[in-house]
């Protein structure tokens, strides 16, 4: 090989980045050599690239076309003679050769023209050339070392070539794959291979299609080339990864959830934890050392579809104008021990997940919705808070009472109303002085500061046939002020106790606005108010220190009214009934701190869950109705219009009302909706 600088008209090799290419020197400029190539174009290359001339002498190519092209055909044609003869290198054998012969020396590199000399007999331009390129397709039995080439050993050319059988079957995996997912998109059933590599992607998409944003990078990116791959067109990748799936037979349902997949939930109790509570069940409970109040009128009142009635309301007349309030709550305590099986599955759970398709109970049914449930005409074993209370709802005196009560009926929130607004009824005296207790109490606290928000709710309900129901409910109701007053009254009885006897608890605690403000002195009702004051309200926070709640207008407060639901609540009962009873507390505080930590994540990941299933089930009733209008109301302008449907409570900004002024109700056209991918465009 020469290591004179080519003169124009010569043929040379180069490296170029796919490998030896040929050109013809047209002369040098600014350093560099002006090459034509095999495409009669001008290129420009360091005289460092070229590695061997093929031919010394030759026609300098000008500029003309018809020049370049006449190059272009020389190099062409050499070329062509090039690859003839290095098919006839044989680089293993010649690598052997170069083994041998090396054995022992110091310096076991040799230069292109002695191997053109080895392989081919002759050390001639094309054959140097023709070497090259044999030893660049081989790229595994020689290393190159600037100009020269050294032989790998024996075991690093094995190591090689099973990376490169790996490398080709993993490649041969994955353009299999992607072609087995265009024909699925196109149509045709997929039949899994079970290779490696389609497991890993398969795994990825169901990882991202779970977790979304939250999925491995690795994992996103591998689903994100196999969508890519199969053709699918999609608006948000893990809704692609999710119909992808979903066509591969990965998902058995179009409205899979989700989030009960995320969060990793178990619909079903293990077999020893539905034994246990089922025996629990039926032993019943210790009545011994309980208050019977089975003689007082007790009703619950709940949505139609509850399951767990933890709570149940009484209340007797007194002198004066006063009342004795009952707060009954449902003490599945007798029937769960601290760290049995039932007690451990519950503490994992944490509380009882409700989704539009799907109830997930912290308890077995068999003591969440039996033998714990306050369910009419039976006994149950209770924790009941009692309040004797004055004529204006101020409290005169308290106490906490382990509990025997018997319910009347099961009252609907919807019955409670109508029978208070008519005046008669089975119930209607009982009903009459809780819908007025009710009124005192939240007016008594809103005079404390308490924000108490008259917004309007809605229960999404998924039917098993995937049909959708909205139900809207009013808070502002006779019958669900009643409820909620008694809930916060009994959560602020409970913490009165509890600092007063120095037991652990788990306080809820809420600092008012960061900004000086002066909370409305009435119940807030208006949407677009009732919007602002939730966006300058502070998140609540748990802690085993107590402090006032300012939403609720209170110096201390515990949630305790849900046991049968929530693991917190659960345990505070357990607090107090040791307390009643002189025993130790089951929980010091440091059991306390580990416990409020455990089930406020659970809450949290429940909480999150919750709006993106009733998210999803919305828009699955919003996409039915697509092409309708709909009735909105434009809640915020800043920093861009932000409406509110009336009947979903759905927010949503749109662009096209800019100019509109807060407070106006416009009609809608539902244009687009794709729940999986959580879009709604409304013109």
């Amino acid at each position: 090989m020469s290591r004179e600088l080519p003169r124009p008209g010569a043929l040379v090799a180069y490296w170029e980045d796919n490998g030896l290419a040929l050109a013809v020197v047209a002369g040098e400029d600014q350093g560099r050599l002006r090459i034509v190539t095999a495409r009669s174009r001008i290129e420009r290359v360091t005289a460092g690239r070229v590695v061997a001339t093929v031919e010394r002498a030759g026609e300098a190519p000008g500029e003309g076309v018809e020049s370049l092209r006449a190059a272009g055909r020389r190099v062409s044609e050499t070329d062509r003679h090039v690859t003839a003869r290095a098919s006839e290198v044989d680089v293993p054998l010649l690598w052997q050769i170069v083994l041998e012969d090396a054995r022992g020396e110091t310096d076991r590199s040799y230069g292109p023209d002695d191997l053109a000399e080895l392989a081919l007999g002759r050390r001639d331009g094309p054959e140097v050339a023709a070497v090259l390129r044999a030893l660049h397709a081989d790229g595994l039995h020689f290393t190159r070392r600037a100009e020269r080439f050294e032989p790998r050993a024996a075991a690093e050319v094995e190591d090689l070539r099973h990376s490169r059988e790996r490398s080709a079957e993993r490649e041969r995996q994955v353009l299999g794959l992607h072609a087995a997912l265009r024909r699925a998109v196109g149509g045709e059933r997929f039949e899994p291979e079970g290779t490696e590599h389609e497991t890993r992607c398969l795994d990825a998409l169901a990882r991202y299609a779970v977790y979304g944003d939250g999925a491995m990078p690795a994992d996103r990116e591998t689903a994100l080339a196999s969508l890519g791959a199969s053709g699918l067109r999609w608006d948000s990748g893990p809704e692609g990864a999710f119909r992808l799936l979903r066509i591969l037979g990965r998902f058995d349902s179009d409205d899979e959830n989700l989030a009960v997949l995320r969060l990793g939930l178990a619909r079903d109790f293990p077999e020893a934890v539905t034994t246990h509570a089922r025996g629990a069940a039926a032993c019943g409970f210790e009545r011994s050392g309980r208050e019977d109040l089975t003689g007082l009128e007790i009703v619950s009142i709940d949505a139609p579809a509850t399951r767990e009635i933890d709570d149940a309301l009484s209340i007797e007349p007194l002198a004066d104008g006063a009342v004795r309030l009952g707060v009954h709550l449902a003490d599945p305590g007798a029937f769960v021990a601290p760290g049995d099986p039932v007690d451990t599955e519950a503490v994992a759970r944490g509380l009882t997940h409700y989704h539009p398709d799907v109830r997930i109970p912290m308890l077995p049914p068999s003591i969440s919705e039996d033998a714990a449930s306050l369910v009419a005409g039976q006994d149950r074993p209770a924790l009941s808070v009692i309040a004797d209370l004055d004529a204006t709802g101020a409290l005169r005196a308290t106490r906490c009472v382990r509990s025997i009560v018997r319910s009347a009926a099961r009252l609907d929130y919807a019955g409670f109303d109508r029978t208070v607004r008519d005046g008669d009824g089975p119930f209607a005296a009982l009903l009459g002085r809780l819908a007025e207790i009710g009124r005192l109490r939240e007016a008594r606290r809103i005079e404390r500061g308490a924000v108490v928000l008259d917004a309007a709710e809605v229960d999404v309900f998924a039917d098993p046939d995937g049909a959708v129901r909205i139900e809207r409910t009013e808070p502002g109701s006779p019958s669900r002020r009643a409820v909620a007053e008694a809930m916060v009254l009994a959560g602020e009885v409970v913490a009165a106790m509890c600092q007063s006897a120095r037991l652990a608890a788990i306080y809820r605690r809420q600092a008012p606005p960061a900004e000086p403000w002066d909370p409305p002195a009435q119940r807030i009702d208006d949407p677009i108010l009732v919007r602002r004051v939730r966006r300058r309200m502070l998140r609540a926070e748990v802690g085993t220190t107590p402090g006032r709640h300012a939403g609720l207008g209170l110096e201390a407060y515990v949630q305790v009214t849900s046991a049968l639901r929530r693991y917190q609540d659960l345990a505070t009962q357990r607090q107090i009934a040791a307390h009643l009873e002189g025993a130790p507390a089951p929980y010091d505080l440091q059991a306390m701190l580990r416990l409020a930590g455990a089930t406020e994540r659970a809450e949290a990941d429940a909480r999150r869950a919750e709006r993106s299933v009733n998210d999803y089930w919305t828009l699955r009733y919003l996409a039915v109705r697509q092409g309708e209008e709909v009735e909105a109301l434009v809640v915020d302008l800043d920093p861009r219009p932000i409406v509110q449907l009336v009947e979903t409570l759905w927010e949503q900004p749109v662009s096209a009302l800019a100019g509109v002024a807060v407070g106006s109700r416009v009609s809608l056209r539902i244009e687009r909706v794709n729940p999986r991918a959580g879009i709604l465009v409304l013109r």
